[in-house]
């Protein structure tokens, strides 16, 4: 019996990790940058075998995904659990995803350190007969701890969960469910830039996303759960994400030894690059500590002078200081911890590089 789960497309963000000690210029992933509500996200996906581009896990890579072609799209909203038929059913859940076109739910819990999907739930008719499936994980399943950057390894983690389908097979079996174990592990291995079909390029962490799932299976006969088999799936991908955009990039579903593509998706209506969160690669500029605690300093690859201006997250600029001979240093102690943006110009204003940190006391 072919199992029909509701945790396809779930992964849209696992392995995002702590900041590490040094963020040269790869950016970084906030709350800010993933999913809220309200939103709209239209994907385009690609099967067909194309020659695209994975390099090694390293820094500084370059993706070209420009070529891809649209054959099959999804509009996907996210809202809040209570505009869902079934929000009183995850209560600790405070966003949800139309993922099953309106007929079904994701349910994840959102905020400033950690993101996790808390279960899925569907409802429709199939040949007459209602089909129902929910699925409720404890422990839930992390996507995210946060803030995030390239450089760590989550180790091996478990979701455990139970899936009921209450739909009419025969006149014997009135039942099915599975009870689910979920093993996954992931990397943020790689950063660089991604060239979209969109025309734009993005700086980009990429995230491999390794999951093997458990689920034994058991059939109602008689009004009794009798055990039936076990199945179990791999899911292998890579990941990538950028700022601004609130969505997942690109990602690209792989076979069971990560050698061969099976399916691209990507985010067709992605913004334009344009927001204060990017970092500029061809400039290079050295961030350190990161998280600060009394000081931070910027070190770039530029020789001119310039100045480094610092703002807060709504914009308003706190200080500005000058950067000599490729250096400054910012006291932060009277800074609040959070994130902080920065932007590099030189003596005519012009804009050289931009990104942002996080002070932690």
């Amino acid at each position: 019996m072919k199992k029909n789960t509701l945790l396809s497309g779930m992964a849209l963000v696992a392995g995002l990790f702590a900041l590490s000690p040094r963020a040269s210029a790869q950016i970084t992933i906030t709350q800010a940058d993933l999913p809220t509500t309200p939103l709209t996200v239209i994907t385009d996906s690609d099967g067909s075998t194309k020659p695209l581009p994975l390099g090694p896990s390293a820094s500084a890579q370059s993706w070209d995904f420009s070529h891809l072609q649209k054959q099959k799209t999804k509009t996907i909203n996210f809202m809040t659990p209570g505009a869902t038929p079934y929000g009183s059913t995850f209560s600790s859940a405070n966003l949800a995803d139309s993922t099953y076109g309106g007929n079904g739910y994701n349910f994840f819990s959102a905020g400033s350190s950690q993101f996790a999907v808390e279960g899925a739930e569907e409802n429709q008719l199939v040949s007459g007969d209602n089909f129902k499936i929910e699925i409720n994980l404890a422990p839930e399943f992390v996507q995210a701890n946060l803030p995030a950057t390239y450089g760590n390894v989550v180790p091996p983690s478990v979701a455990l969960g139970s899936q009921t389908f209450s739909v009419t097979f025969s006149i014997v079996v009135t039942g099915e469910k599975f009870d689910t174990y979920i093993e996954y592990s992931d990397t943020v291995d790689a950063w660089g830039t991604m060239k979209m079909p969109n025309g734009h390029t993005y700086n980009v962490l990429r995230q491999k996303h390794h999951e093997v799932d458990y689920d034994s299976v058991y059939l109602k006969i008689a009004n009794t759960w009798t055990y039936y088999e076990r199945i179990i799936s791999n899911k292998n991908q890579y990941d990538w994400y950028t700022n601004g955009v609130g969505y997942i990039l690109a990602e690209e579903d792989m076979s069971p030894t990560f050698d061969t593509i099976v399916d691209v998706v990507w985010d067709t209506n992605a913004p334009a690059p344009t927001s204060i969160n990017e970092i500029s690669v061809a400039n290079n500029v050295n961030v350190y500590p990161n998280p600060a605690n009394n000081q931070i300093n910027f070190v770039t690859g530029i020789k001119q002078d310039a100045y480094i201006s610092i703002y807060d997250l709504t914009g308003r600029e706190l200080d500005k200081v000058a950067v000599k001979n490729g250096m400054s240093a910012l006291n932060t102690n009277t800074y609040n911890n959070g994130i902080y943006l920065y932007s590099l110009t030189d003596n005519s204003g012009n804009l050289l590089d931009r990104g942002k940190f996080i002070v932690q006391h």
